[in-house]
């Protein structure tokens, strides 16, 4: 099964539907778990390629890992701010399987950890979905807005939870501790789309929560980002290095 799993909340009521809209065709089932809802939007409740839930507690965007997969699903975790073309899911999955969907997952919103620098350089390398990237690059962080995986790759609610909020760092060291490797995929500018309004974003995950840098989280990231073997790498040279 292909697979698509959403987390939203109340606010985004408009860009759930646009987003439903976009991505409904290209995939054989979309989750959707609903934050704050007081009912499930009929649209959603009547479409047999869809489920709803309302979860009993604000999951936030560890919602996108509320379902379990079964090991060889594809899954693609998306959001609901992020504008989704036509061929999303048939272009991605072409990169997933052309790097091998065993051992590794995908996306196109990351983070690259590169060392200290001078200022004002930071020591992280920032690649934005809806900016171009020309190669494959392996990635420190990898964004749950974007990502392509299988369903073997796809960690358990109670993995992601206690980080609600900053769901990319608990997903990514649970990607470390079990071998897999995140990768950023090459894109040209504007394939993937910022829908997200300026009146929305300081409801933002990004502006409400990660952007806080909360120590528990900081933590976490730091007892995998740096340890990457393969971190700002091309797949192309990554594969081609002795064994």
């Amino acid at each position: 099964m292909i697979r698509a799993h959403l987390a939203t909340f109340p606010p985004r009521r408009r860009l759930l539907r646009r987003t439903c809209a976009a991505i409904l065709p290209q995939v054989d089932h979309l989750f959707v778990v609903l934050n704050g809802y007081q009912e499930i939007p009929g649209y959603l409740a009547k479409d047999a390629r869809v489920t709803a839930i309302i979860p009993d507690r604000d999951v936030k965007d560890a919602g996108k890992f509320w379902f379990t997969p079964a090991p060889d699903d594809i899954v693609f975790t998306i959001d609901d701010d992020i504008g989704y073309p036509a061929d999303y899911v048939a272009r991605t999955l072409a990169h997933l399987n052309a790097i091998g969907p065993q051992g590794n997952v995908v996306g196109y919103q990351g983070n690259i950890y590169v060392g200290p620098r001078a200022a004002p350089q930071t020591a992280w390398d920032n690649y934005i979905f809806h900016q171009p990237v020309e190669q494959v690059l392996g990635a420190s962080i990898i964004g749950t807005g974007t990502l392509c995986a299988r369903g073997s790759s796809i960690p358990p609610l109670s993995e992601i939870e206690p980080n609600a909020g900053a769901c990319d760092i608990p997903f990514c060291h649970w990607l470390f501790r079990n071998g897999i490797l995140p990768w950023i995929l090459p894109r040209e500018a504007g394939w993937l789309s910022n829908d997200l309004p300026r009146n929305l974003k300081p409801s933002s995950l990004f502006h409400s929560v990660a952007r806080k840098g909360h120590a528990a989280y900081k933590e976490l990231l730091w007892s995998f980002a740096t340890r990457w073997p393969h971190a700002n790498i091309r797949h192309d040279r990554f594969q081609a290095r002795p064994a």
